[in-house]
């Protein structure tokens, strides 16, 4: 996200378990239409890159096979 101009806050181990972590997105009412799309599309681009989409008929995939994904996604970054 930062390679893209979006800045968010990663919150990991401890306040989330161990093999999962969340993202933050802070957004005010100063950000235009435009920076919430492009934040958007950001977004759908690096969770196709890492593997991370999921809904309930496909389930996430394991921890280790996310670790090379994103090794792997880090050279398309």
């Amino acid at each position: 996200m930062k390679k893209r101009g979006i800045a968010v806050v990663v919150v990991g181990y401890p306040a989330t378990p161990i093999v999962e972590s969340r993202v933050r997105f802070c957004i005010s009412a100063s950000h235009t239409r435009e920076q919430l799309d492009q934040a958007l599309q950001a977004l759908d681009e690096v969770a196709d890159l890492l593997g991370l989409k999921y809904s309930q008929h496909h389930k996430p995939r394991a921890f280790r096979d996310i670790k090379q994904i994103a090794a792997a996604a880090a050279d398309k970054l």
